[in-house]
């Protein structure tokens, strides 16, 4: 025998706010166990100004991740989908996280070497993360009837997916100097414009 329940939009969103926030949390804390090795251990590993870089990258995507969330609160709505999709989204944070503070580097030899030997892998969880925030701009922009982004947005996801996928051939160490810099450098003037 199934019962209808009727659950408001203010449980709905402390549950997601909960599950997110754990998430989160579990991101945030493998980041910074894995800077404390270096405070611990100092000369033990040698630090990768590219690893880091992209360390301080994900660190402020999971920051900008919550921002949004905590200023999209009271205007949003939730269903299964925008359920999945922001769980979705924080499993791909966390899993990038995961690939990008290894617990043991002596195959690679140094943090560089790994990074290099595991960018497409990360470029490929970049490329997930990056579809489910899409896919989900695309389809409130379908609720909403905003037709414009109901064009704009996919044209701009698939050149973002093209973008990564060719900088996840690219091995050169300037290039990825360059893409951390615009990256955080968008990240940043998100954060100071557009919140």
């Amino acid at each position: 025998m199934a019962a209808d329940i009727l659950v408001s939009q203010a449980d709905v969103f402390s549950h997601m706010r909960i599950i997110n926030g754990m998430g989160i949390s579990l991101c945030l804390s493998r980041l910074l166990v894995f800077a404390s090795k270096f405070i611990q251990h100092p000369s033990k590993n040698k630090i990768s100004y590219i690893h880091i870089g992209w360390i301080l990258v994900v660190f402020l995507w999971i920051i900008q991740f919550w921002w949004d969330y905590l200023i999209e609160s009271n205007s949003k709505t939730y269903d299964i989908v925008t359920y999945i999709l922001e769980l979705f989204y924080v499993f791909g944070l966390f899993f990038i996280c995961v690939t990008l503070t290894p617990d043991d580097i002596k195959e690679y030899g140094d943090y560089e070497t790994y990074f290099f030997s595991r960018k497409k892998w990360l470029f490929a969880l970049f490329i997930f993360i990056n579809s489910m925030q899409s896919f989900e701009q695309i389809r409130t922009s379908f609720i909403k009837n905003e037709t414009d982004n109901m064009v704009v947005l996919p044209v701009v996801m698939v050149l973002e997916t093209i973008v990564i996928l060719i900088a996840m051939n690219i091995k050169r160490r300037r290039f990825q100097y360059v893409m951390i810099g615009l990256l955080f450098s968008t990240i940043i003037l998100d954060f100071i414009f557009l919140s």
